[in-house]
């Protein structure tokens, strides 16, 4: 097979086209649709292409731009798993979680009017909560200039396990989160989407205009912590990306409309998963495509 061809992240794949499997199985189950335009799938292809060409004369490049077109396609099979688990779910819960807030004495809506009264607080914690996009391009960016493989295998591998936790807790604790409880959705929220989806009529969606969906857990909580977690060996970068985190985690419950019980959750989906990533890892068949690769080097 030439060079050029050979893919550093071909489990990674396999594992990602066996979930988009799942994904189309289980649509066609519960009639769900989804409109797909070839400009949906532009940023995976052009990450494919870069992959090819500048694999052969720059593999930190190609690893790069593969890592890429892996992580987006990640995110878009997620996407349509969170709505396929919401619209086949069961009765809320949000009076559960509400209850659960006020046993843990958090007031949900003080928070909410506290940022109303200081826009420079909220302009602040919405740019940490709008920041994780930036760290997963950072963070392909950074560890393939760095040529460490490993570490960007195991962060692909720590959130689709999160992924799939997450998507199992939509699916088993459905619930639409304080932006309904307390009429508080901003404009543009993804709100209405999850109505729709827990409506169960016309589930017809555009793949490009799928939102976030996920209440208990928190994914983003989750990956908050991931983040800090995978940044965490790389000196002054790591500090400064643990702060963000840190700020993100406190812009969740009023950015993100969630409880916070869902981010308590969220936080144990991420050690969770971030255990049985690691213990995997050191099984043999775990290790196997990575030893092999090195063989293939030397």
């Amino acid at each position: 097979m030439p060079k050029a061809l050979k893919l550093d992240f071909a489990p990674e794949w396999l594992a990602l086209l066996a979930l988009a499997v799942l994904d189309f199985l289980w649509a066609r189950a519960i009639g769900f649709h989804l409109s797909i335009n070839w400009g949906d799938g532009k940023l995976i292809l052009l990450g494919l292409v870069f992959m090819l060409l500048l694999r052969m004369f720059w593999h930190r490049g190609g690893m790069m731009a593969e890592y890429f077109s892996l992580t987006t396609a990640a995110t878009l099979t997620f996407a349509i798993l969170s709505y396929l688990c919401l619209a086949s779910s069961g009765p809320l819960v949000d009076a559960s979680l509400q209850a659960a807030d006020r046993a843990l004495h958090f007031d949900w809506q003080a928070g909410y009017h506290i940022l109303l009264a200081h826009p420079s607080i909220a302009a602040v914690l919405r740019f940490a909560y709008d920041s994780m996009v930036y760290q997963g391009l950072y963070f392909c960016v950074l560890f393939a200039l760095m040529e460490k493989k490993k570490n960007l295998r195991e962060m692909f591998w720590l959130v689709l396990v999160m992924g799939l936790f997450t998507s199992l807790g939509v699916l088993l604790f459905p619930a639409l989160g304080p932006f309904k409880l307390f009429s508080a959705a901003p404009s543009g929220s993804f709100l209405p989407e999850m109505e729709h989806l827990k409506s169960g009529r016309d589930l017809n969606f555009a793949l490009a205009s799928l939102t976030g969906v996920v209440s208990f857990p928190s994914f983003h909580t989750a990956m908050a912590l991931a983040y800090a977690w995978g940044f965490r060996n790389t000196g002054a970068i790591g500090w400064l990306i643990a702060a963000l985190n840190f700020l993100m985690l406190c812009a969740i419950p009023w950015y993100g409309g969630h409880y916070l019980i869902d981010m308590i959750a969220g936080a144990g989906v991420m050690l969770a998963s971030l255990a049985i990533v690691r213990a995997l890892g050191r099984r043999p068949l775990m290790a196997l495509p990575e030893a092999a690769a090195v063989a293939t080097q030397n």
